[in-house]
């Protein structure tokens, strides 16, 4: 699959996401119940094209906010070392199963900055200096929630991003992942 046409799908689905949150608020007699979640997280993650590699392990905090139990809104920043010393800052939107086993799916936007491989094409003889910018699907199969806690092992996530020409794959792992609730 092209990347023109993986963008615009991926968009479509945050869009359905967030209008279906929309039209859950005016519609329901019940009032939305929104639970703010601090988080810290360690793992994996790499951004590989054509023109660099960057990444590595690192760990970083977040802040996510679960609406009726069900939807997901987060924001998160990491520190990666390994393949150049790099940040990356990501937001997302998804859906989550209720209870207490509460594995999630989410869209995420990302952006990587910072050091890494760069390499030099005959399609580009400058480097690279723009983020790395990438849209991708993250699954949770296991995480948990119980009394205000959040706990979640392995979560995989892929994107698909654009270098002007070529493209670039974005790779995350999340180890752990533990919050507590306000």
């Amino acid at each position: 699959m092209k990347t023109q046409h993986v963008l615009p799908r991926l968009g479509l689905m945050l869009g359905l996401l967030l209008g279906s949150l929309a039209s859950a608020e005016e519609g329901s007699a019940e009032p939305l119940t929104h639970r703010i979640t601090a988080y810290f997280h360690s793992g994996l993650d790499l951004f590989l094209s054509d023109f660099r590699t960057m990444g590595g392990v690192g760990g970083g905090f977040g802040v996510r906010d679960t609406v009726n139990d069900r939807f997901i809104l987060q924001a998160d920043a990491r520190y990666l070392l390994g393949l150049g010393n790099a940040v990356e800052l990501r937001a997302g939107a998804g859906i989550q199963r209720q209870g207490t086993w509460t594995p999630a799916a989410l869209v995420m936007v990302s952006g990587m900055m910072g050091g890494g491989m760069r390499f030099m094409t005959s399609e580009r003889s400058t480097p690279v200096v723009a983020p790395a910018l990438t849209v991708g699907l993250q699954l949770a199969p296991l995480r948990f929630t119980h009394s205000g806690t959040q706990f979640s092992l392995f979560e995989l996530g892929v994107g698909v991003g654009s270098e002007w020409p070529g493209r670039g794959v974005s790779m995350h792992l999340t180890l752990l992942e533990a919050g507590t609730t306000f």
